[in-house]
């Protein structure tokens, strides 16, 4: 009986010993990468190691990580604005206590003027070709309701008694004002008459 464990035993180690050298055989060597040229690794004896060149993956390989280039172009003036934009905008020339202004445009689309503090508070107006949403403003307000303002019928997003996203549109354009701080609603009637 003890001749047989032992034999089993022995048996069973041979059998691990041989797995463990069949799994650590070597197919084909390749060389541990030395170099990098800043697109694909090489192994010393110059050959790249595969899948480290990014030339040779495939688009669904390198959307992960890509950058979308920013479609705004900057603007020196409203003119500017319009004429990249294909349609005229109006907004106020200045915003009291707001000091840095900024027009941008993404051709044939949106013109915006945005309006910044040195508190990093900014409040910016846009205008853009059809009727959805162009605020760009996805947060969750306390409070959404309509206001008419003059002719024009403004969705106020915002909480307590400030406004922080006024939207609109006449059927052509759609409009929005941004404000970080918030408007009152006296800022709010002027600058939704502002902008055109």
């Amino acid at each position: 009986m003890i001749m047989k464990k032992l034999f089993v035993s022995v048996l069973a180690l041979l059998l691990v010993l041989l797995s463990m050298a069949a799994c650590g055989g070597k197919t084909g060597e390749t060389p541990a990468p030395t170099t990098n040229d800043g697109n694909a690794s090489y192994t010393a004896d110059g050959t790249v190691i595969p899948g480290s060149d990014p030339g040779a993956w495939s688009q669904a390989e390198t959307t992960e990580g890509v950058q979308i280039p920013n479609p705004w172009i900057d603007c020196t003036t409203l003119e500017e604005a319009g004429k990249l934009a294909g349609f005229s905008i109006a907004a106020p020339d200045a915003l009291e206590g707001y000091p840095e202004k900024q027009i941008a445009v993404i051709e044939n689309e949106i013109a915006e003027v945005t309006f910044n503090n040195e508190d990093g508070q900014e409040v910016c107006f846009r205008k853009g070709l059809g009727t959805g949403d162009i605020s760009g403003d996805y947060n969750d307000y306390a409070h959404t309701e309509t206001r008419t303002i003059g002719d024009k019928t403004v969705t106020c997003k915002g909480s307590g008694s400030l406004v922080y996203n006024a939207a609109w549109n006449d059927d052509t354009y759609a409009y929005s004002i941004l404000s970080t701080a918030g408007m009152t609603a006296e800022q709010l009637t002027a600058w939704v008459g502002s902008l055109a």
